[in-house]
């Protein structure tokens, strides 16, 4: 049975991300809450979940401090950080020493999923005639879109020679694997300076660009304008 504990104090958030969960995982699926970090040493003790979403602000004891027990106890216990836009550094410190993904407040049904699809055998959201290459390489992208990969580091990780691997993405896709991997960060990009407050340069870093002036150029090239004239236009 599928175990997942979601540690979250706002009590909204909890059960929305909780709901999602089962409607993705489907009813089998066994999905607790806890609503501080103290409740989700406790629950993970008695539940012992596979996987735990925990929030990083929360009372009694943080994310970072509750996963450190549960992860001393239980080391085979996996840990997703949730985190909102103004706690991203504090997250990506999280991951520098020791978590193993997070997500970013509100996480969209696709990053959900992508998400699963690491620890389970939970399909992408992908058009209903993907192929196999085309889902693997929507898990691979969510993976490392933060990371400066080379395209023999991308097909060498997907376990096929530069070539090949440039072939299939193009015929996937009708584009070449840099067109790909620059437009998979400019949606999360576009998607998180309309849902988050994030400062340009903070979203910038979260997609992968950790100069801003860079990430700035890119974006306008690819979306025709500046980052902060395309959140003043959706807001």
């Amino acid at each position: 049975m599928i175990k997942i504990l979601v540690a979250e104090d706002e009590a909204r958030s909890r059960a929305a991300l909780a709901s999602r969960l089962r409607s993705i995982l489907g009813e089998a699926a066994l999905i607790e809450t806890a609503a501080d970090g103290n409740e989700a040493v406790t629950k993970a003790v008695q539940v012992k979940p596979y996987l735990i979403f925990m929030d990083i602000e929360m009372p009694y004891k943080n994310g970072l401090e509750a996963a450190a027990v549960v992860k001393s106890q239980m080391p085979e216990t996996h840990v997703v950080f949730l985190t909102a836009y103004d706690r991203f550094d504090y997250a990506v410190g999280a991951l520098r020493s020791g978590g193993e993904d997070y997500l970013l407040k509100p996480a969209s049904e696709a990053d959900l999923r992508e998400m699963l699809q690491k620890f389970f055998d939970v399909a992408p959201q992908a058009p209903k005639d993907a192929t196999p290459f085309e889902a693997a390489l929507r898990v691979w992208l969510h993976q490392h879109y933060t990371e400066d990969v080379a395209l023999e580091a991308a097909a060498e990780s997907m376990g096929m020679s530069p070539f090949y691997f440039s072939r299939q993405v193009k015929a996937a896709t009708g584009q070449t694997f840099l067109e790909l991997f620059t437009g998979y960060r400019i949606e999360k990009a576009k998607q998180r300076l309309l849902d988050t407050e994030m400062s340009v340069s903070e979203v910038g870093r979260s997609v992968g660009y950790p100069d801003s002036n860079y990430f700035t150029k890119v974006f306008k090239r690819a979306v025709g304008c500046t980052p902060t004239i395309y959140r003043s236009r959706g807001k």
